[in-house]
């Protein structure tokens, strides 16, 4: 079926015909889609509820040990050379080994399958802070059908609706940041100018920091909460002009997890001491950031962050769908799922990987609402394992990455975008995964025995191995050959028709905007 794409570059728009087939996906999103996507990853339900409870635990330093910024730039990298959909699994394929691809993939699949009705549940119950007497899952099905619906109008409106509800949270953030400098400075009559005395351990007991075992109990939950910041690589086999879009948009979020991600994390620490008993709450009224507003006289502001919350889980949600549908698409580009998983509709949509994610979602929703909560949360759990080694192996692939882009006699300066501080930036994340993965099995082995969330810490690694391992041993049993990693000399880099499945993107000439105006780049970082 013939189409016509406008191809977005920075001074115009030119018309490329393009010839699509049955399963491919289109090239609909824009530079201004999936700046606001890698954002609305960085900016969720865990930034605005879970934070305080953090703060609390480990003390207000913790929120600055993250491997994300270096996890992002990597796989902005890889993503930006091979623009493809599903980039885990493709990218792990093509660069590490095929087996990695498959148990990535799967793994970061199950991920998001699971966040969908975790997402879901959060939809069902937020609107009853306002209509106490309703039925959760009358708001729980709304809300999966208008999901379903925006997703199956194809991959530009994903990208609309991403954009609109994303600058809603920048907003608040912004708003906050404001708001949480005047009351340091001394806004708030009662409290005075803090600066600096809470984070004093003589006026505040533990802090600034309490112990290093209680920065590693918090991660749990923090790798859970602050999951998505790389969907921006599952978005690059639908972006216009990828090479030039998929590099502003990683950029861009680094700077934006400094700004508003860290930046709150440090006014929070600042106004409200980490031995306040709400802190671990974790509900609307006590949400830090709801406290704050109310610190500088603003009644509604409960209402007014249960807002912004709802909007920021109807954005987490939308995206589950779409990542896990375009992460199983892949695995079967790839031929590691079951070819019809790739079939999609005349707007691109991968419809039967969509239908099966939201049926098993919806299955497992309807379980939590019956009552099975330890088995849910025991999969959460599960989630928050499967999420760190998934971070650790993009590292371990970009690693490889470059190292086979050297081999094959390219330089660095040829790269589309270069990620920073490599290879020392790699190195660092991989040693906190690795670290923080540690400090999960022994906090499980030296422990009173939990099924709920210890269980989980013996289950993920498995989770993650065994595929491979079963991989390998289907590959043997087909070639009689046992090969490990890849050949540097022939890894493919030009390349990002994955099963052919993406319109082609060759055609479309490359134009970066020289000296930018200042003003430009300002916005650029905000939105």
């Amino acid at each position: 079926m013939a189409d016509t794409d406008k191809v977005a570059d920075e001074k115009g728009a030119v018309e490329v015909p393009s010839t699509t087939t049955d399963n491919r996906l289109h090239r609909k999103l824009e530079t201004r889609h999936l700046q606001m996507i890698a954002l609305g990853g960085t900016i969720g339900t865990g930034l605005f509820l879970s934070s305080g409870a953090t703060i609390g635990t480990a003390g207000p330093l913790v929120g600055f040990v993250h491997i994300k910024p270096s996890t992002v730039s990597a796989l902005g990298e890889m993503a930006t050379q091979v623009p493809v959909s599903g980039a885990f699994g493709e990218l792990s394929t093509r660069f590490l080994d095929p087996a990695v691809g498959f148990t990535l993939g799967w793994n970061y699949y199950l991920q998001w399958l699971l966040t969908v009705p975790s997402e879901l549940t959060a939809l069902g119950e937020i609107p009853l802070y306002w209509t106490p007497d309703s039925q959760p899952w009358i708001f729980t099905l709304v809300a999966l059908i208008l999901l379903l619906g925006l997703n199956f109008l194809g991959v530009k409106m994903y990208g609309e609706v991403e954009y609109w509800l994303s600058f809603v949270k920048v907003v608040a953030i912004v708003i906050f940041i404001i708001i949480g400098f005047a009351v340091v400075c001394g806004a708030n009559h009662d409290l005075g100018a803090i600066g600096f005395s809470n984070w004093s351990s003589a006026n505040v007991e533990g802090a600034p920091i309490v112990s290093l075992v209680a920065t590693f109990s918090v991660f749990t939950n923090a790798f859970y909460s602050y999951g998505g910041a790389e969907l921006i690589g599952v978005t690059a086999g639908e972006a216009k002009n990828p090479k030039v879009s998929v590099p502003r948009a990683i950029r861009g979020t680094f700077w934006r997890i400094v700004l508003f991600y860290l930046i709150s994390l440090l006014l929070i620490g600042m106004i409200i001491p980490m031995t306040d008993p709400d802190l671990s709450d974790g509900t609307v009224l006590t949400s830090p950031f709801t406290r704050v507003l109310q610190y500088v006289g603003i009644g509604a502001a409960a209402d007014l962050m249960n807002a912004v919350i709802l909007v920021a889980i109807f954005s987490a949600a939308n995206g589950a769908i779409y990542a896990s549908s375009r992460t199983l698409q892949s695995l079967a580009a790839n031929k590691m799922a079951p070819a019809f998983l790739m079939r999609t509709t005349a707007r691109g949509v991968p419809w039967v990987s969509m239908i099966i994610t939201s049926f098993v979602g919806a299955i497992a929703l309807i379980g939590a609402y019956a009552g099975n909560t330890v088995v849910f949360n025991f999969f959460i759990n599960l989630l928050s394992v499967s999420t760190l080694v998934c971070w650790v192996t993009i590292l371990f692939t970009h690693l490889n990455f470059r190292w086979a882009w050297r081999a094959q006699g390219r330089r660095d300066e040829d790269l589309v975008y270069r990620a920073p501080f490599f290879p020392y930036f790699d190195f660092v994340g991989i040693f906190i995964g690795l670290f923080v993965l540690a400090f999960f099995i022994y906090n499980a082995a030296t422990t009173e025995f939990d099924v709920v969330y210890d269980a989980a810490y013996y289950v993920g690694l498995p989770l993650f191995i065994i595929p491979g391992i079963g991989y390998k041993a289907y590959e043997w049993s087909k070639t009689g050959k046992l090969q490990f990693g890849v050949s540097k000399a022939s890894v493919e880099f030009d390349s990002s028709n994955n099963g052919g499945v993406y319109e082609a993107d060759d055609t479309a000439e490359l134009e970066f905007e020289d000296n930018p105006s200042l003003w430009k780049k300002i916005l650029r970082v905000i939105a």
